[in-house]
């Protein structure tokens, strides 16, 4: 289960990146109204998987790195809370901010000691590809919203096989 600001900040950007009437449409093909979702309460995983997979179809898997950026620039209070923060702060909140929204996985962060990068693993996060796509755009989107120059880039894939996900962040 995950939090309906999640989703919520997905239907956001449909709607400001292709219009209301996609936005309708979506909601019409994935029977989802966004007016009856509440940030703080949990719903089904397959909410988010059907909204993934209707970006996907619609207008491509590229499109789905920019979803999650979006939606992770625009998390009501946490992206403005992080905007006064750095990267590593972040980092060292995402396990406990991720618990707090998704009901399932695991989530462990591993820095390097120097500071300038760190590895996010997620065990049991990602049942679709499309989700991993989300995934490596919401962690763009961090390191913009904490002003962190630097990279994004997914290593390993829990979905292709791998034994989890993991995706590397490098700084400056």
């Amino acid at each position: 289960m995950l939090k309906g600001g999640v989703l919520k900040g997905y239907f956001d950007f449909i709607r400001a990146e292709y219009g209301q009437e996609a936005m309708e449409e979506c909601q019409e093909h994935t029977r989802i109204s966004s007016k009856d979702l509440v940030d703080r309460e949990f719903y089904s995983t397959e909410k988010n998987i059907a909204i993934l997979t209707w970006i996907s179809d619609k207008y491509g898997m590229h499109e789905l790195q920019k979803a999650g950026n979006y939606t992770a620039k625009n998390l009501g209070g946490l992206a403005h809370i992080v905007r006064f923060a750095n990267i590593k702060f972040f980092l060292r909140k995402a396990k406990e901010n991720y618990e707090d929204t998704f009901s399932f996985g695991k989530v462990s962060v591993l820095t390097d000691e120097a500071g300038k990068s760190a590895n996010v693993i997620f065990k049991d996060c990602n049942v679709i590809e499309e989700s991993c796509i989300a995934w490596l755009g919401a962690f763009e989107g961090f390191m913009e919203v904490t002003r962190t120059k630097g990279s994004v880039e997914k290593v390993k894939c829990q979905v292709k096989g791998d034994e989890y996900c993991e995706y590397r962040l490098k700084w400056e």
